[in-house]
């Protein structure tokens, strides 16, 4: 809890800071309409890359009335300090993980992405669209003060995620003891404890320094991350997972979003649509050159193993949930519309 209060506290801090010498003119040019915004990806990062091309809509769009600027490398702190920054105002719009700040506040939200259920992306995107998901972000809304940008929900992060180890697999079988780095959701932490790893739960800014030294031996992530984290120099055995999609999510603090003018809005969205469409275009051939720059510069090695056994591994767990009721109502409700929403 005290660490939480001091990402808080310092980030307000550097936020305050840097907003300060914007508008005195000392670090750039003030803009009408200044939108401050955060994310865990640093500048190397192609997220990042892509976030920067929807500042430069957003810049294009609006006649250069309205900036957006980007605090990366978690500089402002997790995705749940950031989040609750944004709910007290001090932040404007995150972009990042679609549940783990937003849980907070909403905590069945955190069921969004169950591991091995979903059929693809395209299934993912319905299902955020459905009545179900938009009445749980109809609560975010009115609890958190946040609202979306993702009215289409074009962006799609990974194409895919892979499991990165420091010791190859040679089936799925060889998941089991191997100390896996975790991000703080009980429901997948629950799931890979039941294939067999051990997580840990670690910042994801200090994963490198964890697998470097030994504390866990593997981590999960897009496959489109796994350069630019230095994740493949220390864990160089690459291995499809694909265990659910992922999106981006542009969550917004609702006050500062309905004080703009409505054209300012509207740029907000389309350049949130526009630049996710954009990036989703060219992810494959992304994720393919980070793979082979990884191989060239880490000689890291890419296994795309048979998932099915682990699939069927992973339903096991939600069999064994269901008989013996170690769910809540709350993520049966999840799974209700994510199966309505399976074509």
């Amino acid at each position: 809890m005290k660490r939480n209060g001091s990402f808080l506290f310092f980030g307000v801090l550097i936020l305050s800071l840097v907003l300060t010498l914007s508008c005195s003119g000392v670090a750039w040019a003030k803009a009408e309409f200044e939108i401050s915004m955060a994310t865990k990806m640093g500048p190397q990062s192609p997220e990042f890359k892509a976030f920067e091309r929807f500042v430069e809509l957003v810049k294009e769009k609006s006649g250069g009335k309205a900036e957006v600027k980007i605090f990366g490398s978690e500089i402002l702190g997790t995705d749940e300090t950031v989040f609750k920054s944004m709910n007290m105002g001090a932040v404007d719009l995150i972009a990042d993980t679609l549940v783990l700040g937003a849980r907070v506040y909403v905590p069945r939200i955190d069921y969004f992405t169950p591991p091995f259920v979903y059929d693809d992306f395209e299934h993912f995107v319905r299902f955020l669209k459905s009545e179900y998901a938009q009445e749980v972000f109809k609560e975010l809304e009115e609890k958190a003060g946040v609202i979306y940008l993702n009215t289409e929900w074009t962006w799609r992060r990974g194409p895919f995620r892979v499991i990165c180890t420091k010791k190859p697999l040679g089936s799925w079988d060889d998941l089991k003891g191997l100390k896996l780095r975790f991000y703080p959701s009980d429901l997948e932490i629950k799931v890979w404890e039941y294939l067999g790893t051990v997580p840990t739960v670690i910042a994801w800014s200090e994963t490198y320094l964890a697998l470097q030294q030994g504390l866990v031996e593997s981590v999960t992530a897009p496959v489109t991350l796994v350069n630019d984290t230095k994740f493949a120099e220390v864990a160089p055995y690459i291995t499809k997972t694909d265990e659910y999609p992922q999106t981006i999510a542009f969550y917004m603090n609702k006050n500062k979003f309905f004080t703009l003018p409505e054209t300012i809005r509207n740029v907000l969205v389309e350049a949130c649509n526009e630049a996710g469409a954009e990036y989703a275009r060219g992810l494959d051939t992304t994720a393919a050159a980070i793979l082979k720059e990884a191989e060239t510069e880490y000689k890291a090695i890419f296994v795309d193993m048979d998932r099915k056994p682990l699939i069927e591994k992973a339903q096991g767990f939600y069999e064994k949930a269901e008989k013996e009721k170690l769910m809540p109502k709350e993520f049966w409700d999840v799974i209700a519309a994510i199966e309505a929403a399976r074509r």
